[in-house]
């Protein structure tokens, strides 16, 4: 994942999808992408709730609230393509890259260089890729942003609360995890966890041991905080991710 800088257009889309979310009863199943064009954004969406929003208001609204993050930049033209009264099929499995870091969605080699110019974006994919205003002629909304948590929103959380689980001294930096709400023809939930080398078994064992896959409880906890946190100071956590199940042991 991309770890962007605040003032960046990267952070801008996603907050402007953010809002724009919830703006959408959380009940309802949406996904809202924002594209900055330079002269225009673009609104794509579609979403179960059927109550067409005020994009030019809310566009309003939102330069007012985070005037500071939007500076000088021109949010004046936009283009509203929501689909309302959609079907959207909540998402039942997501496949994601956790780092052993202080917010596990991002590499030390991402949060190192922040820390020393957050003016900056960082990608990684084996290596750091400083990315500027000037690498793109568009620029997207991303996940999570702009998505409900039944469209894999929740899913993403849900790693992460495991992730920040594993003992500190279990050799790991990266894992992928493939997480689904589903169980198998066994009755066992689906999951698996990837290293370097390929499946920890070992490591999936020990989760599934623990883990019980409700998530109802993180549900409850991620609809009482500000989501703008996560754009707004990229590198903060929610502290219930990290909340530590005592019986969680690896053998």
């Amino acid at each position: 994942m991309i770890l962007k800088s605040p003032v960046s257009k990267l952070s801008i889309v996603n907050l402007f999808a953010d809002f724009i979310l919830n703006k959408i009863p959380k009940e309802e199943e949406s996904i809202i992408q924002v594209v900055d064009c330079f002269n225009f954004y673009v609104i794509k969406g579609k979403t179960t709730y059927k109550e067409p929003l005020n994009i030019g208001e809310l566009r309003d609204e939102f330069i007012s609230q985070f005037e500071e993050l939007i500076g000088d930049r021109k949010l004046t033209h936009t283009i509203d393509l929501i689909e309302y009264d959609s079907k959207l099929i909540p998402v039942t499995s997501l496949t994601f890259p956790y780092h052993r870091s202080k917010n596990c969605s991002y590499t030390n080699s991402q949060i190192k260089s922040f820390e020393s110019d957050d003016s900056i974006s960082y990608d990684y994919n084996f290596h750091l890729k400083p990315i500027t205003e000037d690498n793109n002629l568009i620029f997207l909304s991303e996940f999570p942003h702009g998505y409900s948590l039944n469209q894999g929103r929740l899913l993403y959380y849900y790693g992460k609360h495991i992730f920040y689980n594993i003992p500190t001294t279990y050799p790991v930096s990266t894992l992928v995890f493939e997480l689904s709400t589903k169980k198998d023809d066994s009755n066992e939930q689906v999951f698996s966890v990837k290293n370097n080398s390929g499946t920890d078994e070992v490591l999936k064992s020990a989760i599934l041991d623990v883990f019980d896959f409700d998530m109802s409880w993180l549900e409850n906890e991620i609809k009482k905080v500000d989501w703008y946190t996560e754009i707004t100071n990229p590198l903060d956590e929610y502290d219930f991710l990290k909340k530590k199940i005592k019986d969680f042991v690896i053998f």
